[in-house]
């Protein structure tokens, strides 16, 4: 992994352009007929741990909590449309790429002129000042990336801490090496193949 670019994020600029706001439409209910690139990844983990099940349901309610997550998620695409318009580039939010039966929901892709590919966007909001990108986040972007056929990918972290009191955000360009995203999509099929050959399958299918 190489980061190409990082800046900060001017998290009053952000607020004021969730005031105007962007026209997303009504959001894609998630199809549990297929397989999806965050359930196997959390699926290989469990695997690993000598627990073998695939679970694509959350709970029946959204934890207030998962709720604010969506909320930082909708407020840095007015921030990345808004960004992307200054830079001659464009960004299209909520996209669902699948491939070998596996379907990943990314949270968007960008065209940016400063770099020859598109690159996979991938929103997180943590409650750590720690700026190093977990592991399970680079296995999932690597698999958006095999999706999308970049290597790209524009990785934006929203950072809450109580002590001390501090709300920052970062904004960092990444690229990624052909080999990593070709052997972490090999894992994510080899998933996939273990639990069928078991007889477990998504809960929405046939």
């Amino acid at each position: 992994m190489e980061i190409l670019h990082q800046q900060s994020i001017d998290m009053g600029r952000v607020a004021d352009l969730c005031e105007i706001g962007i026209d997303r439409g009504s959001p894609v209910p998630r199809d549990v007929s297929m397989w999806h690139v965050s359930s196997l990844l959390k699926a290989s983990r469990s695997i690993i741990k000598g627990k073998v099940a695939y679970s694509d349901s959350g709970p029946a309610e959204m934890p207030s909590i998962a709720a604010l997550g969506r909320i930082w998620e909708s407020a840095m695409d007015c921030y990345m449309q808004r960004h992307m318009e200054e830079r001659d580039g464009w960004f299209q939010p909520d996209m669902v790429l699948s491939e070998d039966g596996i379907c990943g929901s990314l949270d968007g892709l960008i065209d940016d002129p400063t770099w020859p590919t598109l690159a996979v966007y991938e929103c997180k909001l943590r409650f750590t000042l720690n700026m190093d990108i977990p592991l399970d986040h680079l296995r999932q972007v690597r698999a958006y990336c095999h999706l999308a056929g970049t290597t790209l990918v524009y990785y934006v972290s929203g950072h809450l801490s109580t002590a001390p009191p501090l709300a920052q955000a970062v904004l960092r360009v990444i690229r990624l090496t052909q080999e990593s995203i070709k052997e972490n999509w090999q894992g994510i099929v080899n998933t996939k193949k273990y639990l069928e050959s078991l007889g477990i399958g998504p809960e929405g299918g046939g």
